[in-house]
This record gives C-alpha cells, structure tokens and sequence, in this order.
C-alpha cells in the first residue's frame, strides 16, 4: 500500500502543486498538452486519504462524452477565483453542456452546442394552483384580419346619417318666392319632397335591358300618347338611353307622334349586317326632344307584309346590347304574332283602357286573357291606365273603377290620366308642353314600373 501510495503521489508527472500551476499557465515546449482529459488534481499541505486520479490518455483515445454522471475525488477544499466551494468527499458532478463540477481540472475544449433551454415563461404566466405544476395564463386571441372579416372600414360609413347644413331651396310655389324676396329658405315643399322621391325611384338600376310593352284591346284609347309620354319621362328623369319601337302591325305612328327625324325603319335596320356600335343605330332612329328615341315600323301603304315576331325578335336582338330601356307601342290584339313575340320578352306591362264603361270592359278582358293564358306573373308586373280621351265628365265612376282595378294589380298601379289638350291635338308631343296634373301622372306611371326593374323573377 505504501508503494502504491508513493508512486502515484510522488511522481513528477502526477503531482503539481499550486504554486507551479500559476508559474507555468503556459505550457513548455515540449510537454504533450493534447490529452485535454487528463485531470492534475491540487496538492494540499495534506493530501487526502485515498485519492482516485483517472489515468492520463492521449486524446485520439478519448471516449466522447457520456451523458450520464461521473464520480470524480474533489480535494477538501478548492479555490477557483473568489468563490471557496467545500467538500466532504464525494461530490456527484452531473455533465452539462456547461460542466461546472470540475473547475479544478485543466481547461479544455469546448463541446458541441447542445439544445437551448427553455425560455424563462413570460411575466403573464403564473402558477393556476400552487400544488400543480405551473400552467400559462390564458391569453386572449390575437385580433387578425380573419377574425374581423373582410368588411372595409369604408363600406361602413355609408350607412353613417349626415346632416346637411344647408336646405334646398323651393323651385316653386309661395315658399319660392319668399325665398327670393327675404332669402329666407323654408325647403322644398311636401309636394317637391314627393317628386323627388318619385325621380328617386325611376332612376333604379334596370338589369340587362329591361323591355315594357303597352297594350289596348280596342283602338283609340291613347297607347302611342302614353308610350311617348312615359318613354320621354322615363329619359328625361333617367337620362340614359331609352327607346320606344312601333311594334303595331296595322300601321302605327310613333314616329310622328314623337317626331320623325328619320325615314329609316325597322325593316332597314334588320337589312343592315355592319351593326357593331351605338352609332350605327343612332342612324335608324329618331329623337325627340326629352332625348327618347323611336324607331319606326314601315309605311303602312309601302309596307310589303305586316310587322310580325321574327321583326320584334331581331330589332329586340340588336337593340338590347345598346339600350337600357325598350317600349313597344302593340296593336290591339293579342293573338296577333307580333303581339304574342312581345308579351315573350317584356317584363313589365301597360294596359291602356279609356274612361268609359267600354274602354272599362276591354281592359278587364285584357287582364283574364293574361291570367288565362300564363301571363299571371306579368300581370302582378303591369299598370293599368284609365285615360280621358275626350274632355268632359265620363259616364262611369272613375273613382270605383279604380277600385275594382286594384283588385287585381297592386295598389298605386292604377293610374288616372286626365284629358289633355296637347295631347288631343295629335301632333308631335313634347313633355314640357303637357298639363302638370297628366305630366305628375305620367312620372308617377314610370315610378311604379320602375319599382320592378330590381325584382329577381322576370318573364
């Protein structure tokens, strides 16, 4: 034991005391300084009893490190800098990616990277039952795009009411001219306010091309005024392109009604194969001034054969792509091909009846031929118009045929049209020369088929 002990603790190699580990912080030349494994323990004044040295290795030898604890013999006492760490003996020294158990070895490499520990938990996170394991606090979810949707803060501020600072003033009536006398602005009167609404109205959008033919069982009871009437009205409050067709097979006369400015008719237009822009069929039509424009059947006494379905399908063909709005002015029956072509294609309805029991009578024909025949859907889309042709106080009561109207047509679409003496004149009709009462009427007409041009059912 003796021996043993003299030879592994009285050995130049083995044994080197602190005061020649601080002279000799560098190595000599010379010294194998590659065994970075070996560990040179202190010497003390008084070594230990039995102290364990691992035997020196080269380092091409060295085994990788293990991951599992190493037992190393620590001198009672070490000083590493400024800090003294006792020991009693054995000391358990688990390797880390930082060892830090055997700073009294010599310094040796550093080893691979290994992984990162953990992030310390964020000051929110704290401990929900003090027996458990810490758990981290809910957090509330991230406000995202996704989450809010796909709504723009824009599209809100539409619905946003803004009141205007200054009111419109009157255009007519005592409140006008109050206006100018005392620049004392009082608004727009009650009747104003309901005009605009009815203006408001017209001017929905109408989808694709949206056609509305007029039609009267018996002769003379003012479709071509009221077409050229309503179709004026309709262009001047909408102010897009609108056109009336003479779709009347026995010789209409729209055209000059409205104000012929063309001699070109419909048969020219359908003979024409180069029809590629708005102004090629500009040249076919006439426009009155409200800006409504006509096109006119052939001549009655030139004409070689009537107006019939393959004519409304081909004009209706060409038209659609350039106009929003499409009158027909239709002849007086209803068996008629023209007439059945029509009332395939149209989506809204004008049944014209005179103010007389007779007109009464063809109008309420009209309706049950409608509903008899698979047009109840157009019926529900349709207006009927009593007009006083002729002046004068009519044999029938207006007020109770209106009545009996609204029975089968929603309310507000009976429309009564007082005598007008423009318009009994025959000439070419101009609106602004129209009675105010028949020209209200007639923009209360274009209101109520304007309130269809949304509806998804159509033909």
């Amino acid at each position: 034991m003796s021996a043993d002990y003299d030879r592994l603790f009285h050995s130049p190699d083995a044994v080197r005391t602190a005061d020649e580990e601080i002279e000799h912080d560098t190595p000599p030349a010379g010294r194998d300084t590659a065994s970075p494994h070996v560990a040179a323990p202190r010497s003390d004044a008084t070594p230990p009893p039995m102290p364990i040295v691992q035997p020196r290795t080269q380092a091409a030898a060295a085994p990788p490190p293990r991951q599992s604890e190493i037992t190393s013999q620590i001198p009672a006492t070490q000083t590493t800098g400024p800090q003294h760490v006792p020991n009693n003996g054995m000391m358990r020294a688990p390797q880390t990616s930082a060892p830090q158990g055997a700073r009294h070895e010599q310094q040796r490499p550093a080893p691979a990277p290994g992984p990162r520990h953990a992030p310390a938990p964020a000051p929110s996170q704290h401990f929900a039952d003090p027996a458990a394991d810490w758990r981290p606090a809910p957090q509330p979810a991230p406000t995202s795009a996704a989450s809010m949707g796909n709504h723009r803060a824009i599209d809100a501020l539409s619905h946003v009411g803004v009141r205007s600072a200054v009111k419109m003033p009157s255009q007519r009536g005592w409140r006008h001219w109050i206006y100018l006398m005392t620049r004392i602005n009082l608004g727009l009167s009650p009747n104003e306010m309901y005009e605009m609404d009815l203006h408001a109205r017209i001017r929905r959008n109408a989808r694709d091309s949206y056609q509305i033919g007029v039609f009267g069982l018996k002769g003379g009871v003012g479709k071509t005024a009221v077409t050229v009437a309503l179709g004026s009205a309709l262009s001047k409050v909408r102010g897009d392109r609108i056109l009336a067709i003479d779709a009347d097979p026995d010789g209409g006369n729209l055209a000059d009604r409205a104000g012929r400015q063309s001699a070109a008719t419909i048969s020219d237009l359908l003979s024409d194969k180069e029809l590629h822009r708005y102004n090629d069929i500009r040249a076919y039509t006439s426009m009155n001034g409200s800006n409504l424009e006509v096109l006119s059947s052939e001549e009655y006494s030139a004409a070689r054969r009537e107006f019939n379905d393959e004519d409304w399908q081909g004009a209706t063909d060409i038209v659609s792509r350039y106009y929003n709005l499409v009158l027909a002015d239709c002849g007086a029956g209803l068996f008629q091909p023209a007439a059945r072509s029509v009332l395939s294609t149209v989506s809204g309805l004008v049944i014209v009846a005179s103010a007389s029991i007779d007109g009464a009578r063809q109008a309420a024909i009209t309706m049950d031929w409608l509903r008899q025949n698979g047009y109840q859907d157009l019926l529900g889309r349709s207006c009927v118009v009593i007009n006083h042709v002729v002046p004068g106080k009519p044999n029938i009561d207006v007020d109770d045929l209106v009545q009996q109207f609204e029975r089968h047509v929603a309310p507000g679409r009976v429309i009564v049209l007082p005598f007008d003496k423009h318009i009994a004149a025959g000439t070419e009709i101009q609106l602004d020369l129209l009675g105010k009462t028949f020209e209200r009427r007639i923009v209360e007409l274009a209101a109520a088929l304007s309130d269809d041009f949304d509806r998804l059912e159509r033909r």
